[in-house]
């Protein structure tokens, strides 16, 4: 019986060493190679609780070093940190007194180069306010590089600016080139101070026909000014000489504006004056007898003026011979002013004397009726008178004068009509016919 219980007593002793062999340290390997830059965490080893732990700092890598939890009843060594120096390192870790060696190895970790990323203006240039036509002065400009590792840097040259000149006014945004990366800045550009280089005629004026003795009337004249700055128009401000206009034909005009000058061209024209006279339209009576009174009834002439100009008048004018005392053709001058025109009228001889009244008829005489001697009455011939067939003969050759002459007349106040005024064709075919029904 005793024998069994010191059995059990042995088992039960071996039943409580069991968990404390199982509470004891656990050492892991070590992490083996490390590379530059890459982060470690790394757990060396489990302790007892009761347990310690110990090491030289100074001794580990650059950049790694040890870090103690306690977890679960248990404390853990880590090894932790971004490695920043390639190398092999024989460490010492003191566990709960127990010394155990590690070896360490650091290499370098094979990056890409890092790339251009993106670019910034750091600061801008001391100088940012301009005139147009300046040049840009990037003195104190600088600009920030930042790489792809994320990594950045700053640059004060090598960059290349745009626009290098200022030309226009405004606010302007120069371009900053860095190895085709970009960035903008602005400034500010005040318009220059205006410089006129010279003027030239946009518009003339309204009037630019004048008479002699006009004065010039400027109304509507524009200029284009060109400056430094570009062009402008201009409406005002502007002096014209001459302003009498007192020479016939084309006049220069100069037009100054602020010491520049340019110039335009008017037509000044001659005092308008009559320069010839027509007969437009021929009077009522064309025949006449001897000592009859003419008579201008439906007369009308045409005027024209020195600038080609027409008008029409039914009076004012004189016509000569008033009587009327030479047979066939007869010339009538018409006078206006100190212009002449003329027409033909036709003069014919006396009208002839009202016949002899024929004696009343008396009773039957019975006695034996005496011949009596002839009666001559007044103004009649009783020797056969032949002059009427020379002047009926006459008459025809008259008539056939007048009437060629007439056609003649017609003919030249056709083409006149026709190529100078045409405007009164019809007018005239009105008047012609007119001619013809009182013929």
């Amino acid at each position: 019986m005793k024998k069994q219980g010191i059995s059990a007593l042995l088992v039960l002793l071996l039943l409580l060493l069991i968990p404390a062999t199982a509470s004891a340290d656990v050492i892991y390997p070590a992490p083996g190679e490390l590379f530059v830059g890459e982060e470690v965490n790394h757990l060396l080893a489990t302790l007892d609780p009761e347990g310690s732990f110990w090491t030289d700092p100074a001794l580990l890598p650059e950049g790694l070093y040890v870090e103690t939890e306690e977890s679960e009843g248990a404390i853990q060594v880590y090894l932790r940190g971004v490695p920043t120096q390639p190398g092999s390192y024989d460490l010492v870790f003191n566990y709960s007194g127990t010394d155990s060696i590690c070896t360490i190895v650091v290499l370098e970790q094979n990056l890409p180069e890092p790339t251009l990323q993106s670019v910034s203006v750091e600061t801008l240039p001391e100088k940012t306010e301009y005139v147009a036509g300046d040049v840009l002065e990037p003195t104190g400009l600088s600009i920030r590089v930042t790489l792809s590792n994320g990594e950045s840097y700053l640059v004060t040259e090598g960059f290349a600016l745009y626009p290098t000149r200022l030309e226009d006014a405004g606010t302007r945004s120069i371009e900053v080139n860095y190895e085709g990366l970009l960035c903008y800045f602005q400034v500010e550009v005040a318009e220059a101070p205006e410089v006129i280089e010279g003027i030239g005629v946009l518009s003339l004026p309204v009037k630019v026909v004048y008479d002699v003795g006009d004065v010039l009337d400027a109304s509507g004249l524009g200029i284009r000014v060109y400056t430094n700055n570009g062009t402008r128009d201009a409406y005002d401000e502007l002096l014209c000489l001459p302003t009498l206009l007192d020479t016939p034909g084309l006049q220069v005009i100069t037009v100054y504006y602020r010491e520049k000058t340019c110039t335009f061209t008017v037509q000044v024209l001659e005092a308008e004056a009559p320069a010839g006279i027509a007969v437009y339209r021929l009077p009522d009576k064309l025949d006449y007898h001897v000592g009859e009174q003419l008579d201008t009834s439906g007369l009308v002439l045409v005027e024209t003026s020195s600038r080609d100009d027409i008008k029409y008048l039914d009076q004012g004018y004189l016509c000569a011979p008033s009587q009327l005392e030479q047979l066939g053709q007869q010339e009538i001058t018409v006078t206006v002013g100190d212009l002449h025109c003329s027409y033909f009228v036709t003069v014919r001889p006396d009208a002839p004397a009202a016949p002899a009244q024929q004696p009343e008829k008396s009773e039957p005489n019975p006695l034996p009726v005496v011949p009596a001697a002839p009666t001559v009455l007044p103004q009649q011939n009783l020797i056969p008178d032949r002059t009427g067939e020379e002047t009926a003969q006459s008459g025809k050759l008259l008539a056939v004068a007048i009437v060629g002459a007439a056609l003649v007349a017609l003919l030249v106040l056709a083409a006149y009509l026709l190529f100078i005024n045409r405007e009164e064709r019809r007018y005239f075919a009105d008047s012609v016919k007119d001619l013809f029904r009182r013929r």
